[in-house]
């Protein structure tokens, strides 16, 4: 876009929706991990959602399986609890899930809780005074109105209000920058039934060997996909598109990378007609209404989660999560993915607060690390427990 031009914007009397004591931003897993735990603790809070589901890639992404969940109390256990007693709990390798039941039960966890819901409302800008964060600007419906809060909890996964405040951050591998690919999951019908529920590649192996693998990477630049089996017959998510050297924080890079993906998807659906045999008759479902967007920012805070703590396993005082997913990179620049196992690290709560502002933490994985312990931290059960971690502090 040209930068040629510029608009002023006329000053403007906004006003003040409420005051609460604490201010979520991002409905996502570790959003509602915080906003449900902090008003558990008799917290005012108020959450804020740019879709119109709570859950984040959960519900609006359809992201599954339920990565680092098992290994987790509190509100993973909640939730797995819950979805297995429904019948909603299962798929591939006992860890997958409905995301229409997920996102029916997280209304209802969030309301018992008495958590003030604003959905279809996007951040704009934090209230910044002198260096501490008292509330934000929200747009929605309404039009513009401005939310004060004791507390902000920035669970955007992007650290859109930590950076608009003026944190610091880093994006992407040290030396160039490169960051993972977006992925667009979607939701596919009439899956055999003897099709093995944990085999998750077989599938894709039988169709480089009909269509060649030059072939379907030119289209889909992604060799090690996934269909991911769940608790209803027949149906199933795929984590295959990959949208490349496209940023999750930049407007016009996540719009392009959206409509790549979705594009993607279709090549897919054409790909599956040549191994009907294989998989069955299958049809798509649904889309999501996000993408799957893995890396953006990561938010400089008071301590600074490095490569050598992952390989070390080490342990904090001030330990609020213990990571056990394995460092998992989806290539910036090649087709394939890069994974290997740690024997476990902790996050500290110090990573949850940035360094230069107060009245401000962040949740999710835009907390404070390097590339590589973001790619074991990143997944949903380790944001759910840090948003709890977050909701906890306040």
């Amino acid at each position: 876009m040209s930068q040629a031009s510029r608009i002023e914007r006329s000053s403007m009397s906004v006003e003040v929706r409420n005051h609460c004591d604490v201010l979520v931003i991002g409905a996502g897993p570790a959003g509602f991990g915080a906003a449900v735990t902090a008003a558990r603790r008799g917290r005012k809070v108020t959450l804020v959602e740019y879709g119109c589901k709570l859950g984040g890639m959960w519900t609006l992404g359809l992201l599954s399986p339920f990565f680092d969940n098992r290994h987790h109390d509190g509100l993973n256990a909640e939730l797995r609890n819950h979805l297995q007693a429904s019948g909603h709990w299962g798929g591939l390798w006992d860890m997958s899930f409905d995301p229409t039941e997920m996102t029916l039960l997280l209304d209802e966890m969030a309301l018992d809780a008495g958590v003030d819901i604003l959905l279809h409302t996007l951040f704009t800008e934090p209230i910044v005074e002198d260096g501490r964060v008292k509330g934000c600007f929200v747009e929605n419906k309404s039009g513009c109105q401005a939310i004060l809060a004791d507390m902000v909890i920035d669970c955007t996964g992007d650290g859109d209000v930590a950076a608009r405040a003026g944190a610091r951050y880093e994006i992407g591998r040290p030396g160039d920058g490169a960051f993972q690919p977006m992925t667009m999951m979607f939701k596919i019908g009439g899956v055999k039934e003897e099709y093995p529920r944990d085999d998750i590649v077989g599938w894709f192996r039988e169709l480089t060997k009909v269509l060649g693998e030059e072939q379907v990477l030119s289209e889909i630049p992604f060799d090690h996909p996934a269909i991911i089996k769940l608790p209803r017959p027949g149906e199933a998510l795929i984590q295959w598109t990959h949208a490349k050297r496209r940023l999750g924080c930049d407007g016009d890079d996540l719009s392009k990378g959206i409509l790549e993906g979705r594009r993607q998807v279709r090549k897919a659906m054409e790909f599956f007609g040549s191994i009907k045999s294989v998989l069955g008759d299958v049809y798509l479902l649904e889309l999501p209404a996000v993408i799957g967007v893995r890396e953006t920012r990561r938010i400089l805070g008071k301590y600074y989660i490095t490569d050598e703590d992952v390989r070390n396993g080490r342990r904090f005082d001030d330990g609020i999560c213990l990571v056990r997913f394995g460092v998992d990179i989806h290539e910036p620049e090649e087709s394939k993915q890069t994974c290997f196992g740690h024997a476990g690290f902790e996050i500290p709560m110090r990573s949850l607060i940035p360094e230069d502002l107060t009245g401000l933490l962040v949740a999710g994985r835009c907390i404070s690390g390097s590339y590589i312990a973001h790619a074991a931290y990143r997944v949903t059960g380790n944001c759910l427990k840090m948003g709890e971690a977050a909701g906890n502090y306040v």
